[in-house]
């Protein structure tokens, strides 16, 4: 039936004219891109949430859902194929006549299964270059590789515990051990995927590939537009590109920009997973990033340095209001259940001194104490620009960190499932 319906698509094309052709052959490749992560990733969901409507009229629609695995990364690598396609639909890149180099884009190893997601006319041409190993990309790959190895074993990796038994059983946590597990997650999310960005961009580097950085400390964001321009870099400027803009972005009417924004984040929290709660995610950061371009924050910020007690405390305060946004925001991220949800919502606001909340604060303190150092020196990576002594004393405490303070237990990725 595929095959048949190729041939007559494929015979109707020869008639039309090369535009028309060429904007029915982008049409078919994004859809049959985004009908295989639907079939794998999104078909039970849906099917079983409309048996569950039908349910509440008494109606039992008889649906049998898929028994398939999903299969690992697909959400990363199927955004990176269409990216291909729609940059050269837009004249931004020349296809490739290469099978190989082009295969090797698509399944490079180290970013594969959970990103960066790599544009084709950034990371394609670098196949067409000798690769050379010097010392100075296995220096800089194997810093990137440790950074990235001691914040997903180490911080990653010993939170998991204390968020997976709060986000597991909420009704019954004790005082204070909500906010503790919402803390523990949100900087558990953070150590776990930039760790891995971290280490796929060093072992990029290794062997001489550069892939673009995907998060740049975006818990000191002040607003949330600052936040999506820090997180996930590679998934909020595809979002951007290939949704946003040409859905209009900020180009039409107000109602038509908030429309813009809340469909994007709403489609990107879906991205993330098939369940109800990652599009309530979407919504609660579509609707934050709404209402802060409504009271015009970042104009309003960007008019009062961040200099003097007045301009610290403003930018300071800035940012802590976003760190409380985004950590409410995780909540329904990692939630099971709507009840689950507003169970954590209704007991986050109790802050109590327990055991949990000390072992938190001391795994997380050496990472805020380079990151802030590292944010207010204006550098991307914490020993760009240092002094040799510095990083050698770097390099031997996340060494003897992850050696003596890593977790005894691995923890999958959290983004492996996406």
């Amino acid at each position: 039936g595929f095959i048949a319906l190729l041939t007559v698509f494929a015979t109707l094309a020869e008639t039309w004219s090369p535009e028309r052709r060429a904007r029915a052959f982008v049409i078919a490749s994004v859809v049959f891109n985004l009908g295989l992560l639907g079939i794998f990733k999104y078909f039970n969901f849906f099917a079983d949430s409309f048996a569950d409507f039908a349910g509440m009229f008494g109606w039992d629609p008889g649906f049998v859902t898929l028994n398939v695995i999903l299969p690992v990364g697909i959400s990363f690598y199927t955004f990176q194929t269409m990216s291909y396609t729609l940059d050269i639909h837009r004249r931004q890149m020349e296809p490739t006549t290469d099978f190989i180099r082009f295969a090797a884009f698509v399944g490079f190893f180290p970013q594969l299964v959970a990103g960066p997601i790599e544009r084709a006319r950034h990371l394609l041409p670098q196949f067409a270059v000798p690769r050379a190993i010097t010392l100075d990309n296995l220096q800089a790959g194997a810093m990137l590789f440790l950074w990235g190895f001691y914040k997903k074993v180490v911080i990653a990796d010993n939170l998991a515990p204390i968020s997976d038994r709060v986000f597991s059983d909420p009704a019954n946590a004790g005082p204070g051990e909500i906010f503790v597990g919402v803390l523990a997650f949100t900087f558990q999310i953070y150590c776990d995927f930039s760790g891995y960005s971290d280490m796929a961009r060093g072992t990029a580097r290794m062997l001489g590939f550069d892939l673009m950085l995907n998060f740049n400390m975006p818990y000191f964001a002040r607003t949330p537009s600052e936040f999506w321009s820090r997180w996930h870099i590679s998934l909020s400027t595809w979002l951007r590109d290939y949704l946003y803009i040409p859905l209009g972005g900020n180009r039409l009417s107000p109602l038509l920009t908030y429309r813009n924004l809340m469909l994007t984040m709403l489609l990107g929290g879906l991205w993330h997973g098939a369940a109800w709660t990652f599009v309530a995610w979407g919504l609660f950061h579509g609707l934050i990033l709404v209402l802060y371009r409504l009271a015009g924050a970042d104009a309003a910020l960007a008019r009062v340095p961040a200099s003097g007690p007045a301009g610290i405390a403003l930018h300071g305060a800035a940012m802590a209001l976003m760190f409380l946004l985004a950590m409410l925001s995780w909540i329904f991220f990692r939630a099971g259940d709507f009840t689950d949800a507003w169970t954590m919502l209704a007991g986050f606001w109790t802050i109590a001194p327990t055991w949990s909340l000390g072992r938190v604060l001391f795994l997380i303190a050496p990472l805020v104490i380079i990151e802030i150092a590292t944010r207010f020196s204006g550098r991307i990576q914490p020993w760009t620009g240092t002094p040799l002594v510095l990083r050698v004393n770097l390099v031997l405490f996340l060494v003897y960190a992850s050696l003596f303070l890593g977790s005894t237990e691995g923890q999958n990725f959290i983004y492996f499932d996406f």
